[in-house]
Order: C-alpha cells, then sequence, then structure tokens
C-alpha cells in the first residue's frame, strides 16, 4: 500500500509539474501583434496640371498623405507629391524640383563635418509645410504666375477701355507676376 500511495504521489507531482511547464511555455510565446488597422483612402491619382482639377486633386492629396503616409520623412511625401504631377507643366516642374532636391542631397552627403560654430546647410528636401506652400503658389488658378504672365503679354487695351482701367488691371497682372 505504501509503494500505491507513492506512485500516486509521484503520478500528482508529475501532474502539477507539467502543468506548470505548460504554464511558463504559453508564457514564454511571443503575443500575437494585434492586427494592423488598414488605412483605407483612395489614391488620388495623378496631377496633369489643369488649373479646373486642381482643387479636387489637391484636397485628396492632401487627406491620402495625412492618412497613408503618418510618420513619413520629407524626403518620401516629397518624391511622393513629385511624382503624381505629370503633363507637360506639373511633370516639368516636379522634376525640375526632384532634380534639385536630389543633387542638394548628393551634396550634403559628400560634404566634410561642419566645423564648430558654422551653421548648417538648408534641408535637401522641402518640408511639409514648405512643399504646400510651393505647390499652391505654383498651381492655383488664382495666384498662377504662369497664367498672369500669360495673360499680361497678351494684354492689350481696348478701343473704349479707359486708361485706367488698363493700367489698373496692368499692375494687378504685374503683381501676380512678380515683377
Amino acid at each position: 500500500m505504501a509503494d500505491l500511495n507513492a506512485l500516486l504521489g509521484q503520478l500528482i507531482q508529475g501532474q502539477i509539474d507539467l502543468q506548470n511547464h505548460i504554464a511558463a511555455l504559453a508564457a514564454a510565446q511571443p503575443q500575437p501583434a494585434p492586427p494592423a488597422r488598414k488605412k483605407v483612402v483612395a489614391d488620388p491619382g495623378s496631377f496633369d496640371g489643369s488649373p479646373a482639377k486642381f482643387h479636387e486633386w489637391w484636397s485628396k492629396l492632401k487627406v491620402w498623405i495625412d492618412i497613408t503616409m503618418d510618420g513619413a520623412n520629407d524626403a518620401t511625401v516629397a518624391a511622393a507629391i513629385y511624382s503624381r504631377l505629370t503633363g507637360p507643366k506639373a511633370g516639368r516642374w516636379a522634376q525640375v524640383r526632384l532634380d534639385q532636391c536630389m543633387a542638394a542631397h548628393t551634396a550634403l552627403v559628400a560634404a566634410p563635418p561642419l566645423a564648430p560654430g558654422v551653421p548648417p546647410p538648408p534641408p535637401a528636401w522641402p518640408t511639409k509645410q514648405t512643399l504646400e506652400a510651393e505647390i499652391e503658389g505654383f498651381f492655383l488658378p488664382g495666384n498662377n504666375q504662369e497664367w498672369a504672365r500669360a495673360q499680361l503679354l497678351r494684354l492689350r487695351q481696348g478701343p473704349r477701355q479707359r486708361i485706367d482701367k488698363f493700367l489698373a488691371q496692368f499692375e494687378r497682372l504685374r503683381y501676380r507676376v512678380g515683377a
């Protein structure tokens, strides 16, 4: 009987040890990551430089950038925006700006370390706020410099137009061009 009680005690202790071992293994397992929330925002597509479509595209693009590129660096945001500008006007402008940023980045990488007291050079890529102001300044129909320049070149005083009206129109266009 004593052997039976000893055997039964060993079985109970073995079961307790097994349960503790299983609990320790379960605790050591990494917790599964919560499923990532999918951010569903439609891609705004590309902008071909059409002034009539700018407001709609720009508002969609800003929302898309805020949602899908949260925490992205300036270079990634700028490249994403520049890559969506197409067409003869917008595409060329974006390519020139992209080339300028890449050249500035290459120069910064190749530059020797700065001496103490020397101010750092400007960043190679524009910040999101700077890029927004630059694009709005260039593509918004109300303050489009190229549009104003074209209007200024075609401006003629009509036969029944007063000189003060003509000069006011000329000054308004000249102010928009920045001359």
